[in-house]
């Protein structure tokens, strides 16, 4: 399997939904985490269920959506092949890769969202053990959520050789806006 993931093509379409799912997971998390804060969730429990089945959904959603629809754009073209090529060759490598570059990539569609997801759900388990308060997991979680997103945008910054710092603080500013719009959940509450 791992030759036929060899190509540009298969990486660049892997980085690509890499980050865009990491940054759905990760503004999920956030638009969670700013509105129980307005509204003053005070239970742990109920961020970490309304945080891990956002990202359980998130990653469902992404290997079964990007599976369905990678397979079919790839069947299209390995058709589109067969037919050129006046040949049958289902038995072929070009067939191989269908299956296979539609399993890795739906793979990676939906590890991204729900690991970083999970990863800026992490700060609300230590208020269950009486480690830090409420507050502490909320500002802490925002924090891991801001820092996730100023990396994503760095990453984009390193791969279109523009600035880590500007792509990095674009990405944190939707974060901002996300959570801004979120907190006014609370508002007459």
């Amino acid at each position: 399997m791992l030759e036929s993931l060899k190509s540009d093509d298969f990486w660049k379409i892997a980085r690509r939904y890499f980050v865009l799912n990491g940054f759905d997971g990760i503004l999920t998390v956030l638009g969670i985490t700013a509105g129980s804060f307005s509204t003053q969730v005070a239970n742990p429990k109920v961020l970490i269920t309304s945080c891990l089945g956002s990202a359980i959904a998130l990653g469902v959603s992404g290997v079964s959506g990007a599976y369905i629809t990678e397979k079919a754009e790839r069947l299209k073209k390995f058709k589109e092949l067969q037919k050129d090529m006046l040949s049958e060759l289902e038995d072929s490598v070009h067939k191989k890769n269908v299956t296979q570059r539609s399993i890795a990539i739906s793979i990676v569609n939906g590890a991204s969202p729900f690991l970083c997801a999970l990863l800026s759900t992490v700060p609300y388990f230590f208020p269950l053990f009486g480690i830090v308060t409420m507050e502490i997991a909320y500002y802490a979680s925002a924090g891991i959520a801001l820092s996730l997103l100023g990396l994503l945008g760095a990453f984009l910054g390193k791969i279109s050789r523009e600035s880590l710092i500007t792509f990095g603080l674009k990405m944190i500013g939707v974060g901002v806006l996300t959570a801004v719009l979120s907190l006014t959940l609370g508002i007459g509450g």
